[in-house]
């Protein structure tokens, strides 16, 4: 009897460090998704080109925050590799300026964040670019960040480009 005691105690302690690890895994995966930036996403509006399509007119967004977010982007269809001059409405916020973050949706498209000065209250201009894409269409999320801070991101704008 003793001797069956013993090799379900080795049994055990072989299992336990990997039990231990994979916990350690899972609870790191939590941790990550909930704090660090981009982990959540349920938080932001998502305005798609079915709402609202940013390559026939500016697009408006009303949030349950009191946030009204206007995004313009010019010239139209929106071209890749050309600058876009960008314009930005926010009511119910007046922060001293704000970044436009352009992230691809089926694939990833390095980083391009452009910087939007005020130049009123609530109103702010700047200029971006979008890369081209291999594909025929691409999808593209605008963000909006006010202070370029990612937990204020409230609203994102989806838009199709073409080649």
């Amino acid at each position: 009897m003793q001797r069956t005691d013993m090799q379900a105690g080795r049994v055990i302690g072989r299992l336990a460090p990997w039990v231990v690890g994979v916990l350690a895994l899972a609870a790191l995966w939590v941790w990550a998704d909930r704090l660090l930036p981009g982990g959540d996403p349920a938080g932001i509006a998502v305005l798609g080109p079915d709402d609202c399509d940013l390559n026939l007119q500016a697009c408006t967004a009303e949030l349950p925050s009191g946030l009204r977010v206007s995004l313009d982007l010019q010239p139209r269809p929106m071209p890749t590799l050309q600058p876009l001059e960008v314009r930005l409405e926010l009511t119910g916020q007046d922060p001293e300026w704000v970044e436009l973050d352009l992230a691809g949706v089926e694939m990833y498209m390095g980083f391009n964040r452009s910087r939007l000065e005020r130049v009123g209250p609530g109103s702010y201009r700047g200029e971006t670019v979008l890369p081209v894409c291999a594909s025929e269409a691409m999808t593209w999320a605008a963000t909006v960040l006010p202070e370029g801070e990612q937990d204020r991101g409230e609203v994102q704008f989806r838009f199709l480009t073409r080649r």
